[in-house]
């Protein structure tokens, strides 16, 4: 028998912990639904008090608990007791910016009836969503309030992560009126305009989100200088602002219908105003792992895509923009901010 060199074990143990990694994932999504990281809030507990609370059984709940120890959610201490890790404070549901949501979202049966259909999302072009209900990702949300709320509250979270040093990296100073189209609960223009006191704003997004962005306007004190209003952005969107705002929007959608938004929001912008994409951006040679994962994402939920500069200069081009310049950020998920003017 003839057995691995150390190198070649390395690289079959580093493809085996890969395709091991789902566990991980389902991980996090049991300690998301047991709320171990909020029981946790308060100081460090041992293992058969967190399963005395939860109605789990106490040694498999150990295993959880110290294989995500193993990836830094959460810490153990010298007595035994698991606690919070940095990147477990993001599991608490009050922490802002909290991916909570995310977990329940993407982990358990419903989101595995999701990822099992990955393979026949790559050989079809299908969604798995489209397999599943047989309409769009949006039809099916808005269809189950359930998973449309943790939708919602997810969006929330990632405008908090995605919006790191976007602020610091572009200057909205310039704009009088920006429309922040298919802006959900209100996140990014709430932060724009506290930034920008002598701006207003509107929220545009469907009807389902509007009780949320109404209530996270009210809470950012910016009642009378941001309008909420819904619709369909296939359609309309509200005109004459100088900035409209997208963020996360396009990479939902594929070229053909990434384009019918642009042209429309083309319709109804200022002469002289300003597209402002806030998006993942794949670049040659990154070593940011969110902006691939992220494209898988929308492979198999929404039919969409992360895209290169060029592709969304050939996107602003066919729907009569003009790519003037890209903006890198902090952010470590790779965020972007992608200027046009219209054509």
């Amino acid at each position: 028998m003839t057995e691995l060199s150390v190198t070649k074990a390395q690289a079959a143990t580093r493809l085996l912990e890969l395709i091991a990694i789902r566990l991980i994932s389902e991980s996090i999504y049991v300690a998301a639904a047991l709320g171990l990281a909020d029981l946790l809030a308060d100081g460090p507990k041992n293992v058969e008090e967190l399963a005395k609370t939860t109605g789990v059984g106490a040694s498999s709940l150990r295993r959880v608990m110290r294989a995500l120890v193993t990836f830094d959610v959460f810490a153990q201490d010298s007595d035994g007791r698991f606690a919070m890790a940095p990147t477990g404070e993001f599991l608490k549901r009050e922490t802002e910016g909290s991916l909570h949501s995310a977990a329940l979202f993407f982990g358990g049966e419903r989101g595995a009836k999701v990822d099992e259909l990955f393979l026949h999302c790559v050989k079809t072009g299908d969604t798995a969503w489209k397999t599943i209900s047989g309409g769009n990702w949006i039809s099916w949300l808005q269809s189950n309030s359930e998973w449309n709320s943790l939708f919602n509250m997810m969006m929330t979270a990632f405008s908090t992560l995605h919006l790191t040093g976007v602020l610091e990296a572009y200057d909205f100073s310039y704009a009088s009126r920006i429309v922040d189209v298919g802006g959900g609960h209100g996140k990014i223009i709430s932060e724009i305009l506290k930034r920008y006191p002598r701006t207003h704003g509107v929220l545009f997004d469907l009807p389902h989100a509007l009780e949320g962005g109404r209530k996270t306007i009210a809470q950012a004190g910016l009642t009378d200088r941001c309008e909420v209003a819904s619709g369909d952005f296939f359609v309309s969107v509200p005109s004459g602002a100088d900035v409209y705002v997208l963020s996360r929007v396009i990479h939902d959608w594929n070229d053909e219908k990434a384009i019918a938004i642009l042209k429309v929001v083309r319709k109804a912008i200022a002469p002289t105003g300003r597209l402002i994409l806030l998006e993942v951006m794949l670049r040659p040679g990154q070593t940011k792992v969110y902006p691939v994962l992220s494209d898988l994402n929308m492979l198999v939920r929404t039919g969409g895509c992360e895209r290169t500069e060029e592709e969304y200069r050939t996107l602003y081009d066919s729907a009569g923009f003009a790519l003037t310049r890209t903006v890198a950020t902090i952010a470590p998920t790779g965020t972007t901010v992608i200027e046009g003017r219209p054509l």
